[in-house]
């Protein structure tokens, strides 16, 4: 039994995707899994122990110059074993997924009727296609169409989620509160004031150590004014960190606190307590799966003010 799934990017959509696997397992415990990634999300789909073989490929360079990008795919499909799949599944419901399932892959394609697909055309493409509630949120959204396509009958809301992650030997005194400030776009930035609010209130209210990570320049830059400004020995940076020692750091953590990224989304499927803020997208649609200690804050062009989330980190710790 050989399984494509197809779910290119972003970070928190392939941690969603993950949890799909567990569920293909229980249909068919050695079935071979196959993960069509973009490359620059290649460490991340490799995070899953479940995934037998991710296939990268280099569709966002290629999208820079759209005058190739045809003789590029052609060239990319000659590269590509030539395996028939029993089971191709489209979980991104994209024009662009749907058509690169159907052209570059030999196999029944499997993805989400035209009124479910984010895209209506995706649906075309589709050998088979099914119906899951848009009102859901996303890693209920995947699940639900595995449910559909192999008649399974569980709690979408019951999730299995299975990562790879690296000891640290950092040690940390009556525990830690983890920032996960970063995020891809500026609109979804919680501000400098605001984390210092809430900084100040954990230090001066709990004995919990606050710790901070980045991904680049401008993530370190952030990070390194709001240590600079709360100037307390409770409060560390720690340097860049691979994919695999970010988890590490998530699971150890005694509550996530994080903007609209897909690391919050991890802390969440882990099971961790976890805040998510939301200023620019709508966390029905997008947002973590909400429980007893996880907690979607905010919403589209909304604001978030600091004793919000103040209040929910009392319920918490």
């Amino acid at each position: 039994m050989r399984i494509l799934v197809i779910r290119l990017s972003s970070i928190g959509d392939i941690f969603h995707g993950f949890t799909i696997l567990p569920d293909l397992k229980k249909v068919f415990p050695d079935a071979t899994i196959d993960w069509l990634v973009d490359e620059n999300f290649t460490e991340i789909a490799k995070l899953s122990p479940l995934i037998d073989n991710v296939i990268p490929i280099p569709l966002r360079k290629w999208k820079k110059n759209k005058l190739s990008l045809i003789s590029k795919l052609i060239q990319y499909k000659k590269s590509l074993p030539n395996i028939e799949y029993d089971y191709i599944i489209d979980t991104q419901g994209l024009l662009k997924s749907a058509l690169l399932a159907k052209f570059l892959f030999n196999g029944y394609v499997y993805g989400y009727d035209k009124k479910s697909a984010r895209e209506s055309l995706a649906s075309l493409f589709y050998d088979f296609t099914y119906t899951v509630n848009q009102n859901d949120i996303a890693v209920v959204r995947f699940r639900g169409l595995i449910a559909k396509i192999f008649n399974l009958e569980h709690d979408l809301r019951q999730i299995n989620f299975i990562l790879k992650q690296e000891n640290l030997d950092y040690e940390f005194n009556d525990g830690y509160i983890l920032f996960l400030h970063g995020t891809s776009k500026v609109s979804k930035q919680w501000n400098l004031v605001n984390w210092l609010t809430i900084s100040n209130w954990i230090i001066n209210n709990t004995s919990k150590q606050i710790v901070l990570t980045y991904s680049n320049s401008a993530e370190q830059k952030f990070a390194q004014q709001l240590v600079s400004a709360l100037s307390h020995d409770r409060v560390k940076l720690i340097d860049k960190m691979l994919p695999l020692q970010l988890i590490g750091l998530i699971n150890n953590a005694d509550l996530v606190i994080g903007v609209d990224t897909g690391f919050t989304h991890c802390a969440n499927l882990l099971g961790k307590a976890t805040l998510a803020i939301y200023l620019d997208s709508n966390p029905n649609y997008v947002g973590m799966l909400e429980s007893e200690i996880a907690h979607n804050l905010g919403g589209y062009q909304q604001q978030v003010a600091p004793a919000t989330v103040i209040e929910h980190i009392q319920g918490l710790i």
